[in-house]
Formats: structure tokens, C-alpha cells, sequence
């Protein structure tokens, strides 16, 4: 297939007849950079602003026009570091001074890219003048470095939910499309920065970007990926010819991120590219192995954990679309934000102390001020516990989760419920304007009122008007949007959950316990029974003691399900321990309010 894209790069005219900062030239340039005011974050930026804008405007030789953007470059990547510290991490309805930061960012960007446009096009414009290096070399070094730049912006649109700006993947395609054109693309970059190492790599470590639903990650996450797609891009198959397993196709001539190829409308034109990633799966995948649970880690600051690691390879490696149409809806919805706060409202607004420690009616909490983690099964006669044949089946009586803790060891347990707020404050319950729903989830227009520091991955409970259960949902996506409108994405997980505390076993011991939800089983649609819990801490085949205050309850945990920032989620089945063997060959189960809830979950 004959290429006919058509290059439209749009370049300033070069028409400067102003005062420069500096004389247009290295050593003038490295001079005027020792003054520059590093520490003040926005006095460098205006300053490189303003440099960049004048330089892009002036009629400069390709090689003196490089050398100057080369002596600027280390001052520039310290701006806009110093930027992204001020606007990363904000809250969903991001503050004004933030939002300008971005701004700042996206235009100093955007220069960059722009100068070292010029230095590529007027190379190839001029190359039989060019005589202190090599004219490939140079116009070669010039895209790579645009196209980091274009990438960058890309990146940092996705790190704050935005929608990319416009015109900036048009910008990256036709950037490529010229160094295609000149046959570049393949050739090693000698000094490729933060990109890959020809134009090819770097070119696809912004398109994969795109490709790995941005918008359900956090802006850590993202960083993480754009340093791995700097090596891993390489095994990427980028071409006009299909493989026959292209999952993504990209158009040069367009401004829109790489789409699936099953989605694209009519014959793909000599524009456009196949994206198979099959290799780059398959190089995951035998990393994930290989790592056996660990993080993939690049230097001290970067790395890659399970859980990204897993929603990469499900990204990458087949196509997922909606499920199920939405409608408008308006009616009220009621929503908590997080594990702690989800937890304390299923479990009917009990903190964690009182429910695995079971201080719920007056009495037990005045015996519990003076010992606030008293086991209420300590002083059971010991004799039941080791005949359990012997009493009524009306109780079941087990070790309670904290019967093996030290003293210290409980003071720190619930050092999180310590706070002088009132209950109410440390777990709120909002309003949530809905925009539309589904059967498989919401989408919420978040407000200023709503939890700002609220993220993709987090766990939420939901509860409507005529519903006494909360459901549970994580946070599938965020965007904000031009109009400076934010919706968040919710999928439902379960239309209900069972509150407990999880003490892991290890060494033949019971750590402190943990939040996490039971998730029942749903038969209607096949899905097993799992428990949600944080982050890190539990993995697969552990043996855990689930409990509250009254009743306990062993398990091991199988599969792994699902991952994100903030929870784990995993399938589990009960083990079965020599009470209740002994129970059933008395003909009967051991009885008890765990054993009843259990069989009917």
C-alpha cells in the first residue's frame, strides 16, 4: 500500500523583530540560563515562555536553532516538573491555581514541540546546507524530541482526566507521518531522553497511552506506564499491512487516539496503521510470572504492581465495550467514598471496635472502658470451646479475632477511629447527582460538596431512596470535561456486602484484624462468593479468620480476581476445622448465628 498521507503541520511565521532575552546563540543561551530563577517556579516559566515563543519566531539555521533548544532543555524539564507537582494529585473538582499550572505545563509543551518542528522541517528543507552534522541525524533527533514533547502533553491530559487538547494526537500522527515519509522511523536516536530510542518507540509510547483505558487509572499509574511503554513499545508489530490480530488501528491523517480496529467505520485508507500488540501481551503476561506477585520495577520511584500490571495485559489484549445501554436518570442517590467509610455503613454504622469487639449496648461499652478490646468469649468455660458436642448449638463459641493480640498491638489497631471528629464527619454519606445509569453501574456528575480527594479504583457504597441495602461499585473512570464538568464511572459489584474483620494467619498466629466485605454469591449470573479487601496484605492461598465480635469463621483465599489502587479482590472457600467435623458426625450442624448466615449468603 502506497503512502499518501499528506503532512499538515502548522509552524509559526518567522517574523520576530523584537528584543530577545539573549543573543540567538548556545553560549548566549547557556549565559542567560545561570540566571534564570530556578526556585521560582513562575518566574521560569514565563521567562522559558517567552524565550521559546521569541525563538520560535526568529530566522535561525536548523543546527543553530537545535543547539539553543539543547541548552535550554534541562532548565524546561525542571518547569515543567515543578508544574506537574502543582497540579497532580488535585481534587476532582480541580481549584483554579492548579488548573492554570496545567495550562502553564501544556504551553511550555507545546513550544517545544514546536521549535524542534522547525529544526526537523526546515533540515529537510535545507539539507544541502547543513554542514556540521549529518542531516538525517539532525532531522531524526528533532522529531524524536517534538514527538517526547507531543507525548508528554498527551500523558499529562490523561493524568488530570482531561480530554486531550485539541489538535495534539493530530500533531503526534503527522510528526510521525513526516519522519515515516523521510524513512526515520527505525533509525536508534542517540540521545533519546525520556522517549524511546528511534521514533517508532517513542511514537508508541503515547499511542499505547491511548490504548490502555487512561481514564480508569491514576496519574502515578500512568507515569509507571509511559516509562515501561519506553522499552516495551518495541515489541509492538506498527504497520499498513493487517497481521490479522490488530487489535488497534490509528489514523495518521486524524486527530483522534488509536480506536479498535473492529470499530472502524469503512476500508482503513493508506493513512492508516495496524497496532498488534499480541508480542507485548505475551512479554507481560511471562513478566507477571515471572514477578510472582512483585511490582516490576524500573528505578527507586517507578514501578509497575500486579494490579497494573493485570489491567494492562486485560487492555492490550482484548477488546471490552459497554455491556449495557444507558439512560438519563435524576432520581437521588446516597454514596460513601472508600473502604473504611463503605465498611462502617454496611455494618449498620458500627465502628470497627464495636463490631469485632461486639461494645454495641450500653453495658458492654461501660465494660469496655476499662479494657475497650475485651474478648465477650474469653471467659466462656474452655470446656465448651474443646467439646463442642457438649452445648445447646445456640451460640457457636469460637476464639474472638482479638483474643491472641497484645495490649499494644489493639491500641494501634483502631488508632484510625481515635479522631475527636464525631462519626457522622469521618464517615460521611453525600448526595450524588446522577447523569445516567445502567444495569451495570452509574455515571455521577461529582461536585465541589463530594469527596475531593476521591480517585478511580476507589470502593463506594450506594444506596437509593427505596433500597435499605447498600450496594457496592468502584470508581471504573473519571473525566473532566471542557465545560468543567466532572463525571465519575461506577460499576456494581454486588447488591450487597457483609461487614467484617479479616485476621490473616501466619506462623501459626493471627494478626490484628482488617476491614473487609463479603461479597455473596449471585447465582442468577454466576458469580461467586469474594471478599473485598485493601490493598495490600492478603494474597492468594492465605488462610484468614473472618469474624466480628460474636462469630468467626475460617477461610482460604483462592483467586485473585481484580485490583486497583485501593482494594483487592479475591474468590475464597470456607475451611472446614475439626468443630464442625465433629459437629456433623453428631448429625448436625454446630448451629450458631455465623453458621445460618453463612448457608444462606
Amino acid at each position: 500500500m502506497e503512502d499518501q498521507t499528506t503532512i499538515k503541520l502548522q509552524l509559526p511565521r518567522q517574523d520576530f523583530a523584537g528584543e530577545p532575552l539573549f543573543e540567538p546563540n548556545a553560549q548566549a543561551a547557556a549565559d542567560w540560563v545561570q540566571s534564570l530563577p530556578v526556585t521560582n517556579t513562575n518566574s521560569l516559566v514565563q521567562l522559558l515562555g517567552q524565550a521559546l515563543g521569541d525563538l520560535n519566531r526568529m530566522k535561525l539555521s536548523p543546527e543553530q536553532r537545535f543547539a539553543i533548544l539543547a541548552t535550554l532543555l534541562p532548565s524546561l524539564q525542571i518547569a515543567v516538573l515543578n508544574l506537574s507537582k502543582r497540579f497532580l494529585n488535585q481534587p476532582l473538582i480541580m481549584p483554579d491555581e492548579p488548573r492554570r499550572m496545567s495550562q502553564l505545563s501544556g504551553q511550555l509543551l507545546t513550544l517545544a514541540t514546536t521549535g524542534y518542528t522547525i529544526v526537523a522541517i526546515e533540515t529537510i528543507q535545507q539539507r544541502d546546507a547543513i554542514r556540521n552534522t549529518n542531516p538525517a541525524r539532525l532531522t531524526c533527533e528533532a522529531l524524536q524530541r517534538a514527538l517526547l514533547f507531543t507525548g508528554r502533553k498527551v500523558l499529562q491530559n490523561f493524568q488530570i482526566h482531561q480530554p486531550v487538547a485539541a489538535n495534539a494526537w493530530h500533531t503526534l500522527h503527522q510528526l510521525y507521518a513526516l519522519a515515516d515519509r523521510q524513512q526515520l522511523v527505525d533509525l536508534p536516536v542517540p540521545e533519546p531522553l525520556s522517549g524511546g530510542n528511534t521514533i517508532k518507540a517513542t511514537y508508541l509510547q503515547a499511542l499505547l497511552i491511548g490504548c490502555c483505558k487512561a481514564n480508569q487509572l491514576r496519574h502515578t499509574d500512568l507515569s509507571a506506564l509511559y516509562r515501561g511503554f519506553q522499552q516495551w513499545s518495541e515489541r509492538v508489530h506498527f504497520d499498513t499491512r493487517s497481521t490479522g490480530e490488530d487489535l488497534f488501528l490509528v489514523d495518521l491523517d486524524g486527530d483522534q487516539a488509536p480506536m479498535y480496529t473492529a470499530l472502524y467505520r469503512g476500508e482503513p485508507g493508506p493513512s492508516c496503521r495496524y497496532i498488534d500488540t499480541t508480542s507485548l501481551v505475551q512479554h507481560l503476561t511471562e513478566l507477571k510470572e515471572q514477578a510472582g506477585g512483585a511490582a516490576i520495577n524500573f528505578d527507586k520511584n517507578t514501578n509497575v504492581p500486579l494490579s497494573l500490571l493485570e489491567h494492562l495485559i486485560a487492555s492490550l489484549g482484548s477488546m471490552s465495550l459497554r455491556n449495557f445501554k444507558r439512560s438519563r436518570a435524576d432520581n437521588a442517590l446516597r454514596i460513601c467514598v472508600g473502604l473504611n467509610s463503605t465498611h462502617f455503613h454496611v455494618a449498620g454504622e458500627r465502628l470497627f471496635e464495636d463490631l469485632v469487639c461486639n461494645t454495641e449496648d450500653d453495658d458492654d461499652k461501660a465494660l469496655a472502658a476499662d479494657n475497650p478490646f475485651l474478648d465477650p468469649l474469653s471467659q466462656a468455660d474452655v470446656w465448651q470451646v474443646a467439646n463442642p458436642g457438649d452445648y445447646s448449638g445456640e451460640l457457636k463459641l469460637v476464639p474472638n479475632l482479638l483474643v491472641d493480640l497484645d495490649s499494644s498491638t489493639k491500641a494501634k489497631l483502631f488508632q484510625d477511629n481515635a479522631s475527636e471528629l464525631p462519626v457522622n464527619e469521618r464517615y460521611p454519606v453525600f448526595e450524588a447527582k446522577l447523569a445516567d445509569s445502567s444495569p451495570g453501574g452509574y455515571c455521577l456528575e461529582w461536585t465541589a460538596e463530594l469527596p475531593g480527594d476521591t480517585k478511580a479504583g476507589d470502593i463506594v457504597g450506594l444506596k437509593e431512596e427505596d433500597h435499605n441495602e447498600w450496594v457496592i461499585a468502584v470508581i471504573r473512570w473519571v473525566s473532566r470535561l471542557n465545560n468543567a464538568r466532572t463525571l465519575i464511572g461506577l460499576e456494581l459489584l454486588s447488591p450487597r456486602a457483609i461487614a467484617y474483620g479479616a485476621s490473616i494467619h501466619q506462623k501459626g498466629e493471627k494478626l490484628a484484624p482488617m476491614r473487609v466485605l463479603l461479597l455473596p454469591e449471585i447465582k442468577v449470573v454466576g458469580q461467586p462468593q469474594t471478599l473485598i479487601t485493601p490493598r495490600t496484605g492478603f494474597k492468594e492461598r492465605q488462610k484468614i479468620t473472618l469474624g466480628t465480635g460474636t462469630e468467626a469463621c475460617s477461610i482460604q483465599l483462592l483467586r485473585h480476581i481484580a485490583s486497583t489502587g485501593s482494594f483487592s479482590q479475591f474468590e475464597f472457600c470456607q475451611i472446614k476445622e475439626l468443630g464442625d467435623v465433629l459437629a456433623d458426625n453428631g448429625h448436625g450442624p454446630a448451629g450458631g448465628e455465623f453458621d445460618s448466615l453463612w448457608s444462606n449468603i
